[in-house]
């Protein structure tokens, strides 16, 4: 029988043991998939405008600012186009429909953000003309099931009515797709100054500015005559680039790059510490059978290769599935991941890192154990046995 005969013959004898084990290293390898996949587009400037910078209040980007600041901006040599807006949020019948909704002023915003939204000439036009109608992106609306014409409710407590109802009433004028595959199309664009007029606190506030350089105008330096623009006033500023802002409001939540390599320093730590426990043991419950295999002839090198091979096959089986579930689990995410880590993916240079690490664990887990089996006395081992 051939080597990779035995292999196989081997696995199928503790077919038991051998699936536990693959299932905690195809675990492992969906665990390496995805996080490393979001590490990389969490950290990478990805395919962004990088010319885009936003402008928040220097105390918190959760603080407002007020409209005047707007014109401001707008003011400057070095500013080509400006938009701001407000977080409106809100859901969609249950609380757990949570929604990224922004109110923004249509035309501005759309003439910062029209070369990324990819929309019908005649919706654009409808958004523009009705204070009442909203932008949906496409992935929201293939969500709820939304279609152009559609009314949709909206309930807000955190932004209460003049008349006390905490439900807002919209028409879809447009839907959206985004002109690239970073572009997050779960989001729905309101006219502001329909909710600044309704809204009974924080009138003339808005929460954020954005802004693109005039031709031949450096960003970096545009955002520092912003901010010294303001530098006198109440409500002093900070202002960074799209992908920095976005970054910021998830480090709130934690340093999420050292979470990661956290996250996967633990699991790979458990899983050598189970592949090699569990193949010392499978090796030490063989003796005999190594034996015996070295009593009839079979040279050293072909018996390692064997229980190395069986390892090696066990692992690389387990690995690939565990990358495989990754790249469906990331391609499943990757619409609601769009604004802090876009391009998200499993690409081709993390599958050969992935089956470089398989080879690398299988030999270090076995290695020693099928070592010390094929060194031993095959007299005392047939005894023993």
């Amino acid at each position: 029988m051939s080597t990779f005969g035995l292999v196989l013959s081997s696995l199928r004898h503790a077919w038991l043991r051998n699936v536990l084990l693959m299932l905690s290293v195809a675990i492992a390898y969906l665990l390496f998939g995805v996080l490393i996949a979001f590490e990389r587009a969490y950290s990478s400037t990805g395919d962004i405008v990088t010319s885009r910078m936003i402008t928040v209040n220097k105390l918190s980007f959760t603080e407002a600012l007020p409209i005047s600041h707007f014109g401001g901006v707008r003011g400057l040599e070095s500013v080509g186009e400006a938009s701001f807006a407000i977080w409106f949020g809100g859901y969609f019948r249950e609380r757990r429909n949570a929604l990224h909704a922004i109110a923004v002023d249509p035309r501005s915003y759309l003439a910062v953000y029209g070369d990324d939204l990819s929309l019908r000439d005649q919706e654009r036009e409808a958004f523009l003309r009705e204070r009442g109608s909203i932008l949906v992106g496409a992935s929201m609306a293939e969500r709820f099931g939304w279609k152009v014409g559609d009314q949709v409710p909206i309930i807000n407590k955190r932004l209460p009515r003049r008349d006390g109802a905490e439900s807002w009433s919209f028409r879809i004028a447009g839907i959206f797709k985004g002109a690239s595959a970073i572009v997050d199309t779960s989001f729905i664009y309101i006219h502001y100054d329909l909710v600044n007029e309704a809204r009974t606190k924080d009138q003339n506030m808005i929460g954020w500015i954005v802004s693109a350089p005039a031709p031949g105008r450096e960003p970096g330096k545009m955002g520092q005559a912003i901010d010294r623009l303001f530098e006198a006033t109440s409500a002093r500023t900070t202002t960074d680039s799209e992908r920095s802002f976005a970054q910021i409001f998830v480090a709130q939540f934690g340093d999420l790059a050292l979470v990661t390599v956290l996250i996967l320093a633990a699991a790979f730590f458990s899983l050598l510490v189970i592949v090699a426990s569990t193949t010392a043991l499978a090796i030490r419950q063989r003796a005999r059978e190594t034996g015996i295999l070295k009593a009839i002839g079979f040279s050293h090198t072909r018996i390692l290769a064997q229980l190395i091979g069986e390892s090696i096959t066990v692992i690389l089986i387990a690995g690939m599935a565990g990358l495989f579930a990754a790249d469906l689990t990331v391609r499943a995410a990757e619409d609601s991941m769009t604004l802090i880590a876009p391009g998200m993916a499993v690409t081709p240079w993390m599958m050969v890192a992935g089956l470089a690490s398989m080879l690398v664990l299988a030999v270090a887990a076995s290695a020693f154990p099928a070592w010390q089996a094929v060194s031993a006395s095959t007299a005392n081992v047939l005894r023993r046995g």
